[in-house]
């Protein structure tokens, strides 16, 4: 039972919807602004830095608190696993948003932090060299989420934890699929591109 409830509470964290409510004390409509996408760089889009630097960190918080429980309390490596997932779903399809939400990389994020903090660390600057390179955020963003399962095995990780990794990237696919289609289609805009468009709206 008390697995269960982890995961449950796992959920419950990651439906917290800190890229909604910290814009909302600007008097901020994330989910009618800029990319109208409830996460923190639409977050920092419409309600500016500060708002989306709380966003941010709200949402990688709940990644991580949700998986540090899960080891601090359970220890399993599945449990902690789902417990890292429910709270990427719980931030996707938010219970206090009617089932919706953002597209879950920051709490991606945050689990694998609490998950490995070396492996996350050299995720995140591997991230910000495909950026550097490919000058897109969401193809940068799919290519690192692709690779984690398998980068995650070779480093000796359990496999529960790659399974963590391949189901992140199906729900990244999933939340990502207008991105994914703009993107084939040549209509995707650069990362520069995309904030000089939004941040002039």
């Amino acid at each position: 039972m008390k697995p269960i409830l982890f995961i449950l509470l796992a959920y419950l964290l990651g439906s917290i919807p800190f890229s909604h409510i910290f814009p909302r004390l600007k008097g901020r409509d994330v989910a009618a602004g800029g990319t109208k996408n409830i996460g923190a760089t639409n977050a920092l889009v419409v309600a500016g830095p500060l708002m989306g630097a709380l966003a941010l960190v709200g949402d990688i918080g709940k990644g991580f608190l949700a998986v540090y429980l899960a080891q601090r309390f359970v220890g399993n490596p599945w449990i902690i696993a789902f417990s890292g997932l429910a709270a990427v779903i719980g931030h996707d399809f938010s219970v206090f948003l009617k089932f919706k939400g953002g597209k879950g990389v920051a709490t991606t994020g945050g689990a694998l932090i609490a998950l490995d903090p070396i492996f996350a660390l050299i995720t995140i600057l591997l991230w910000a060299l495909l950026i550097l390179v490919t000058r897109y955020f969401i193809l940068s963003t799919l290519i690192i989420l692709a690779g984690i399962p398998l980068m995650l095995l070779v480093l000796g990780q359990p496999l529960a934890y790659a399974t963590f990794g391949c189901f992140a990237f199906l729900l990244s696919l999933y939340t990502h699929r207008k991105d994914i289609k703009r993107l084939l289609a040549g209509k995707e805009l650069r990362l520069s591109e995309s904030f000089k468009h939004y941040l002039n709206k």
